[in-house]
């Protein structure tokens, strides 16, 4: 594992005239924890998604374990779970659609059934693992999407308010696979106080976008 998990270094983005983020430098070592704040608006999405490497920087560079963001070698470090999931199978039941993003971080199926069999029972989906996606709730559908980001032990978890629509019991299951893995890195955007008091780093975006 390299020294810093994850290197953020002059990172801009400007969409036309609006500049979302400008001069980030964020450096993130194994274990540590930064919560990203601002309010709607002030840059949150855009940060995460170039550090997932689904949005290119206007400038600067995102750097995973030494791999530029987006690469298939940053991809293998990186688990992700968004605030407004849209790339389940809804027809597909959760452990299903585990089972698909499974398959892909592991080298054999019994890996990737081993793998999904022990996310779901750490994380007590037992009652929504069957369901179809299509029937969850936003709250299902986000403890299925957690669940997805730790599949394969990632080095770097990329959570975007993964705790916005939770009730405390998920909440609680979610903070504690989390301090279960404490070699890896987290970014996590959320406007919940009690989120960022878990978290050692901070990063407010809140003053940082303007017009240009």
């Amino acid at each position: 594992m390299a020294e810093r998990t994850l290197e953020v270094r002059g990172l801009s983005r400007r969409f036309g005239q609006l500049e979302g983020l400008s001069g980030l430098d964020v450096d993130l070592a194994p274990g540590e924890r930064l919560a990203v704040r601002g309010p709607n608006g002030s840059g949150k999405t855009t940060f995460l998604r170039c550090v997932t490497g689904t949005l290119a920087p206007s400038e600067g560079e995102v750097l995973i374990d030494g791999h530029g963001a987006g690469s298939m070698e940053a991809r293998r470090s990186v688990g992700v779970s968004l605030s407004q999931e849209r790339s389940f199978y809804l027809r597909l039941s959760g452990r299903d659609n585990l089972l698909f993003f499974s398959r892909l971080r592991h080298g054999t199926e019994e890996e990737a059934q081993a793998s999904v069999s022990a996310v779901i029972e750490e994380l007590e989906l037992e009652e929504i693992a069957p369901l179809q996606m299509q029937r969850c709730s936003t709250g299902m559908v986000q403890q299925v999407s957690f669940a997805r980001s730790l599949l394969g032990e990632p080095e770097l978890l990329v959570l975007d308010e993964p705790t916005r629509s939770l009730d405390r019991g998920a909440i609680d299951r979610l903070w504690g696979a989390l301090d279960r893995r404490d070699r890896a890195a987290v970014v996590i955007a959320t406007h919940r106080p009690e989120d960022v008091d878990r978290c050692g780093r901070h990063l407010d975006l809140r003053r940082r976008r303007k017009n240009r």
